[in-house]
């Protein structure tokens, strides 16, 4: 079976045809066999190209038989809605109000999942990543943004709108007291002071400048072992599981393990062990192929569902 996949950034839009062994598709997964990197531009100029990528006519592909997107948000992912795919009030500029999942849809002619760009990747990463063996994992990003999917045996977990947590609030150090964040909206939620912009607003370069014995680490750990608590006790996945430029810098997860430990004074009694931890907050081993993979799954379960 050949799927579409689409991994939507602010930054650029990764297209991808895959092949399914659809007797297989559990246990490995699937074959890349085309791919481009579109900018994201304007959206006319940015979605035009995207067709063109799927449309047989552009290169010679064989039709897909489905299409599924990771996309950045916020977007609506509630299918009974009739703004589905339309993306809402996204700091992008241009790209607030845009219709994305139905103009693909119309315009391809095949069924279509969508869901956050993070979400896509909790599902690549439960699929064939670290999650594989679980039934449910957290799967959370940290970069130049902050953001969570989770999913619980295949299906991604949202209510009437989907998970926006570089948004909730986490103490603030007090060594931090002076930093207001960076956060267009809200100034020092968790992604106003926990995200590479924020950590090079506040030490004056780029977190990948700093080595790990700079008192920046601790200070990111602080957070993050603060916001990964809170999704250990709000609702247990059986693994969290940590992406993106920052969330990959080699040492900061144990230095986060440690504090959770702290964090968790010993109630639970699972966790209650550095090793535990460490088996428990893990780092993504798809890489930059979680998305898109992930984005790949969906499609094969919009075409399964024709």
């Amino acid at each position: 079976m050949l799927v579409g996949a689409i991994e939507g950034g602010g930054t650029k839009f990764l297209c991808s045809i895959l092949s399914f062994d659809t007797a297989a598709a559990g246990s490995e997964p699937p074959a890349i066999l085309k791919s481009a990197r579109i900018s994201t531009t304007d959206p006319e100029a940015t979605l035009r190209a995207v067709t063109d990528f799927f449309l047989p006519a552009s290169g010679g592909h064989e039709t897909i038989q489905g299409l599924g997107i990771g996309m950045f948000g916020p977007i609506e992912c509630d299918t009974r809605n009739p703004r589905w795919g339309y993306l809402l009030n996204t700091p992008k500029r241009g790209w607030a109000d845009v219709d994305v999942a139905q103009r693909l849809q119309r315009t391809l002619r095949v069924p279509l999942r969508l869901e956050t760009d993070v979400a896509a990747a909790a599902l690549g990463e439960w699929s064939w990543g670290a999650g594989h063996g679980e039934s449910s994992c957290t799967y959370v990003t940290v970069g130049t943004g902050i953001g969570a999917g989770s999913c619980v045996d295949g299906r991604v977990l949202r209510g009437s709108f989907h998970p926006e947590f570089g948004h909730i609030r986490v103490p603030k150090a007090e060594s931090d007291a002076n930093f207001a964040g960076v956060c267009i909206h809200h100034g020092d939620c968790l992604e106003g002071l926990a995200s590479g912009p924020a950590m090079a607003a506040r030490w004056g370069t780029a977190a990948e400048n700093l080595p790990l014995g700079h008192p920046a680490w601790n200070l990111e750990a602080e957070y993050l072992a603060h916001a990964f608590a809170t999704i250990a006790l709000s609702f247990a996945p059986d693994r969290i599981i940590v992406g993106g430029g920052i969330g990959l810098r080699e040492g900061l997860l144990d230095l986060v393990v440690e504090r959770m430990l702290t964090l968790f004074g010993g109630y639970i009694k699972a966790l209650g062990i550095f090793e535990a931890l460490q088996n428990y907050v893990v780092r993504a081993r798809l890489g930059a192929e979680a998305g898109i993979l992930g984005a790949a799954l969906l499609g094969f379960y919009a075409a399964q569902s024709r």
